[in-house]
């Protein structure tokens, strides 16, 4: 399994968002997804879910990688919606959302720069796009064979369903020089922020 990028993310059990910012530090992703200023403690992804108690609450575990921020997203993941990843990217920011729609596939890729939804699409389902610039990947996903020489869209499923999916995960990567680091996201403890609702801390070891 890869541990650099972000195609490693389908080859695990995806189910939680990630919201990238270029221009901003991880403090201040957090506070344009919707959390107050203040004290982080750093915790694992089981004690974030654990948190999730009622359907409103949001938290993210945030940190910085290859010159872009990060926020891992569990329950109400704010950085999905198109409004405040516009805000995310507000200022000549560039902003890269990346949902997997763990119940209702496909997973979504989303990039706003500077307050405008650039590019939106399913991955898997490129040739379903939304934005300002709905082409902007276009000759990367050409260059990478998702759209084949005919103009077709690569198509798979099954067990190669998760390879496709990484494919253009790849393409995101390498447009964006995107990272986000395994060991810390899967295993590890990382800093977290109340994006939304009131979890009870109680229960965290500060």
């Amino acid at each position: 399994m890869t541990t650099r990028g972000i195609r490693w993310l389908s080859e695990c059990e995806w189910h939680f968002g990630v919201t990238f910012a270029h221009g901003l530090t991880a403090e201040e992703l957090a506070v344009r997804l919707g959390a107050a200023p203040g004290s982080r403690p750093s915790v694992t992804a089981g004690a974030a879910i654990m948190l999730l108690t009622d359907a409103d609450v949001g938290v993210a575990r945030i940190g910085e990688v290859g010159g872009w921020a990060f926020a891992v997203e569990y329950g109400e993941s704010r950085g999905t919606r198109h409004d405040v990843l516009k805000r995310v990217s507000r200022g000549g920011v560039t902003a890269v959302n990346l949902d997997p729609q763990a119940f209702h596939p496909p997973p979504m890729f989303s990039c706003a720069v500077d307050d405008d939804l650039v590019c939106s699409f399913g991955v898997g389902e490129e040739w379903r796009r939304w934005g300002s610039e709905p082409d902007l990947l276009q000759e990367d996903l050409k260059g990478a064979g998702v759209i084949l020489p005919g103009g077709e869209y690569l198509a798979t499923s099954g067990d190669r369903y998760s390879r496709r999916i990484a494919l253009s995960l790849g393409v995101v990567e390498k447009r964006f020089g995107l990272s986000l680091p395994r060991d810390q996201v899967l295993d590890g403890a990382l800093p977290l922020a109340v994006i939304s609702g009131r979890p009870s801390l109680d229960t965290l070891d500060f």
